[in-house]
């Protein structure tokens, strides 16, 4: 392991020590609905960039998606960036930096939705809300330039809008290139409990505790759609390239084979990588070298759009 890497991984752990995650599922409930009070939408102001708000609509409510692009710049290329916390944390403010960050190195329109957690809807109208979020995108920009990056829950969904498309039939043209970097996925069944149980005690950001629980969580009392909790066993057919990033011994990295099962079958253009000595969502920033790599190709295909 490299030294960069065993600080990174040393740090993580220090901070899992300091701050142990609550593992019982009320308890994370209960946590998560407190923090989630807290979080509301505030346009945020710069003089370097523009943003604009678009209202998503659902059906059931509405949303802001968040409109930013360089100022004065005239872009014909637009990126969804979807932050992550499971699905039932808020952290869309919080992560908010990561994708101005993006915009610095990319030329492009980024579309950032303020989605709603599983502490106040089930899953499946926090996907509502990103589907159509990428269907306000098409108004504006072509499906062969838009790219979508997702954190954690954030790839998840990301993989999950292809799923939504087919499984729902709504024949939208999908986005050219889907990055998710840590999707999940809930086990299945035991074999993939199995799977995931061999990676206990190695990941001190996402305990295997956490994958059951978030995806209990997720349900919001509903009886949802087996594609919507086991999210790697989606439809993943009719979609532009895919890419998966997963830190080797992080615990979702179990799902990856899951996924690549469900991409063979799909006939898709995907490619998922692992990268040893490294923490959860490893390539959300340009922080040592094993990152800029990731980060670096991540900014380079979107700029390719």
């Amino acid at each position: 392991m490299k030294i960069s890497n065993k600080i990174i991984m040393a740090a993580m752990w220090l901070m899992h020590y300091l701050n142990p995650p609550a593992k019982d599922v009320d308890e994370i409930f209960a946590h998560a609905k407190k923090h989630n009070q807290k979080r509301h939408f505030r346009l945020p102001k710069s003089r370097r960039t523009d943003y604009k708000v678009k209202k998503i609509q659902t059906g059931k409510g509405s949303y802001p998606c968040l409109r930013m692009k360089r100022k004065n710049s005239k872009t014909d290329r637009a990126v969804l960036y979807i932050c992550g916390g499971g699905g039932v944390y808020d952290y869309c403010r919080a992560q908010l930096f990561l994708a101005k960050k993006l915009l610095k190195r990319v030329e492009a329109e980024i579309y950032y939705p303020f989605y709603p957690p599983s502490t106040v809807c089930s899953i499946r109208e926090t996907h509502a809300m990103i589907f159509e979020s990428y269907r306000a995108m098409l108004d504006e920009y072509p499906p062969e330039r838009i790219g979508v990056v997702g954190l954690s829950f954030g790839g998840t969904a990301a993989m999950t809008m292809i799923s939504w498309n087919n499984s729902y039939k709504k024949a939208l043209p999908m986005p050219a290139l889907t990055i998710a970097l840590s999707p999940g996925h809930v086990p299945a069944n035991p074999a993939e409990r199995e799977i995931l149980e061999r990676y206990r005690g190695l990941d001190p950001f996402v305990p295997v505790e956490w994958v059951e629980a978030f995806g209990y969580i997720n349900k919001g009392g509903e009886d949802l759609e087996h594609w919507l909790t086991h999210t790697a066993h989606g439809d993943f057919t009719n979609a532009g390239k895919i890419l998966l990033y997963f830190a080797e011994t992080e615990s979702l990295a179990y799902a990856s084979s899951i996924y690549e099962e469900s991409l063979k079958r799909a006939g898709a253009d995907y490619r998922i990588h692992l990268e040893p000595d490294m923490p959860h969502c490893y390539g959300i920033a340009r922080i040592n070298k094993a990152s800029k790599k990731t980060y670096d190709e991540i900014t380079a295909l979107l700029n390719g759009l």
